[in-house]
């Protein structure tokens, strides 16, 4: 019963349109804030009362503020069309981070005031889009576990000048960010594998952990690499420098890990990878039904890290 019912309401889901879109007339929709539903009432106990006393400034007010009334939606309904949103995009987070979406937007014609950008269940953003530029603003989306987030339909809404109409527009842009597992502190002992090793019996990489010495400042090296006590005495501008020793290349194995929790696991190999990757080790990712080859790059890390992210317990285990 509650299988079907999932198809049935996958079934009824709107399909995503790529980006650029622009917000014409007919996805708009107006309707009153709960300010205009009162300025309404308003407005028509002051004719009734007018009608009622045949009182002429009576009538001359009622139709001046409903006239007001009108000109007002007609105003928040053309500051919210035409407004086209170009390209989005987003970076990978680590669950329980907030996934930035940043969004590049045009407004053609005019400057459009407190325009509204948000996400179901998220925090809004209001930004005035400049006419004839494209503006750059970013909406934040809580994450809470790994893999493909997809935040749903974008709601751009507007209720400039008067806040007594609100103009809004649902659009299905399709965008996702990847969220990593939320790494958990661990003790770094992943399996070894052997590698050529110097000639004091171990292979050096640069890092940060054992400071060897100075060298000569070259520009572009960090400012808090620096030797400032050396520079003061007048010997010249050097760079500390640190290395890292390691006897053998490192393979993060799944198998290896003794924890029952699937999640947690995943979230032990996140950790172990940006352990490895801070430390400058080439390292391997062997996961069920998938292994990754050693490497120490940042494109590397990124690709350990979507492994984690995408890893299906339904598939993978089986």
């Amino acid at each position: 019963m509650m299988k079907t019912a999932f198809i049935k309401k996958k079934t009824r889901k709107k399909p995503s349109t790529p980006l650029p879109q622009t917000l014409e007339w007919k996805r708009i929709l107006i309707l009153p804030t709960r300010f205009g539903l009162l300025f309404v009432i308003l407005i028509a106990g002051m004719l009734i009362g007018s009608i009622n006393y045949n009182n002429n400034l009576g009538f001359l007010l009622t139709f001046l503020l409903g006239s007001m009334a009108l000109v007002s939606m007609v105003h928040t309904y053309k500051n919210l069309k035409g407004i086209r949103i170009i390209s989005a995009k987003s970076h990978p987070v680590f669950a329980g981070d907030i996934a930035v979406f940043e969004f590049w937007v045009g407004a053609s014609g005019r400057v459009r005031a407190a325009v509204t950008f948000k996400f179901e269940n998220n925090k809004k953003v209001r930004q005035d889009l400049r006419s004839g530029a494209d503006n750059r603003f970013s909406v934040p989306v809580t994450t809470h576990t790994r893999g493909v987030l997809r935040p749903g339909p974008l709601k751009v809404t507007t209720s400039y000048p008067l806040g007594l109409f609100a103009a809004s527009c649902n659009l299905n842009i399709g965008i996702e960010c990847i969220v990593y597992p939320q790494p958990i502190n661990v003790p770094f002992k992943p399996t070894k594998g052997v590698l050529p090793v110097d000639d004091k019996g171990r292979k050096k990489f640069s890092g940060v952990d054992d400071f060897q010495g100075l060298k000569s400042y070259q520009p572009g090296d960090p400012l808090q690499w620096i030797s400032w006590k050396t520079y003061s005495r007048g010997l010249g501008l050097f760079t500390k420098v640190f290395v890292h020793h390691s006897d053998s290349e490192v393979l993060l194995d799944w198998h290896t890990l003794d924890e029952p929790d699937i999640e947690r696991k995943l979230s032990m190999l996140c950790h172990e990878v940006l352990t490895a990757h801070r430390r400058n080790i080439s390292y391997g990712l062997k996961l069920p039904r998938q292994t990754i080859p050693h490497g120490k790059d940042i494109i590397h890390k990124h690709k350990c890290l979507k492994a984690l992210a995408m890893f299906s317990t339904e598939i993978d285990l089986n």
